[in-house]
């Protein structure tokens, strides 16, 4: 028997109509079955996953967090975009065999500030500045329990980590669907037991990486956090963060402009979840681009909520490339519904 029951019978309905979800707790326990002949029903599970976006809860914490972290003698913001994709708590999916860092709170992916401290860490430790000086390593960091330093009992650094937020707007999903291929399973499966040879037969498997941009925080005295800053920035842009970085996933490039990001309307995101759901839609921009959300707004009967609707929706479609040439007869029926109304 190949199939193996994750989840109570009764559970599933539950699950599977759910108009809306916790990432995290879909990654833990969402998903019904594993059968490891039958990868199909742990891929649309994935892709599930991939396609939930931030809501306008997470879009106000994250303005908050940005808000009360914009005193220049006490911490410093450092924007990072993603140059590939990110993987991050990779081992954290038991079941499903991939995971991620998702925020308990806001569903969000984050990266955790101790990951964010050792990697400046390790990298800081080779360049000549530190080589010369380690007791400055030391001040930033902190250094472990030595009886013959002048801190026999260790010391904490002064530079705070804090987690890094998802930049709400930097992507259309923070998520997205990765498919790392192993070559040697049975290799692998059994610590070297078995050789790899030529002649295994690659398993792909899926994962979930994450894309956009990260809001990166540190606090400490002044004139450090910038150094911390520059640390930090070089740190993400040379030696990058989290799994497979061999590979070319984590490594960041430094936003040079930023635009704060547009909240979507309370209506439009309630909406956007709850049409997904009454369809069973697992591709959000098929409701993004549907009929069903253009006569769910033409019945909107408060003026000012239609018109900033209809904004947010331009805006999207626009971002898209969706609305001079749109694909498809229910975004063409979509649109003239919009334009209707304009004119």
């Amino acid at each position: 028997m190949t199939m193996t029951p994750l989840m109570r019978r009764a559970l599933e309905p539950l699950y599977r109509d759910a108009g809306n979800a916790h990432p995290g707790l879909l990654i833990q326990r969402g998903l019904p079955r594993h059968d490891k002949d039958n990868p199909k029903e742990k891929n649309d599970h994935i892709a599930r996953i991939c396609q939930i976006g931030h809501d306008h809860f997470y879009q106000h914490a994250y303005e908050r967090w940005q808000r009360h972290t914009q005193d220049r003698m006490r911490f410093a913001q450092l924007a990072m975009k993603v140059e590939t994709r990110l993987f991050i708590g990779l081992t954290a999916g038991g079941m499903l065999e991939t995971g991620c860092a998702i925020h308990h709170s806001y569903g969000m992916p984050f990266i955790p500030g101790s990951s964010i401290k050792g990697v400046v860490s390790h990298h800081v430790r080779g360049t000549p500045f530190c080589q010369k000086r380690p007791e400055a390593r030391a001040l930033l960091f902190g250094a472990d329990a030595d009886p013959d330093s002048d801190h026999p009992e260790g010391r904490s650094g002064i530079l705070i980590f804090h987690d890094a937020w998802w930049k709400p707007g930097s992507a259309e999903t923070p998520s997205a669907q990765e498919v790392v291929t192993t070559h040697h399973p049975a290799y692998y499966g059994e610590s070297g037991a078995k050789p790899a040879t030529d002649f295994d037969s690659p398993v792909p498997n899926g994962q979930i990486a994450v894309r956009g941009s990260f809001l990166f925080t540190l606090e400490g005295p002044p004139g450090w956090i910038d150094l911390g800053r520059d640390m930090l920035q070089e740190a993400l842009t040379r030696q990058g963060i989290g799994a497979k970085t061999r590979g070319g996933y984590g490594f960041m490039v430094e936003e040079t402009h930023t635009e704060p990001a547009v909240a979507l309307p309370p209506w439009l995101a309630e909406n956007l979840q709850k049409i997904r759901s009454a369809n069973r839609e697992p591709n959000l921009d098929n409701v993004w681009r549907g009929k069903g959300l253009a006569q769910s707004w033409q019945q909107i009967e408060d003026p000012a909520l239609k018109t900033a609707v209809l904004a947010a929706i331009k805006a999207h479609w626009q971002r898209r490339d969706w609305w001079d040439a749109p694909q498809g007869n229910a975004a063409k029926k979509a649109k003239a519904i919009y334009q209707d109304t304009e004119q």
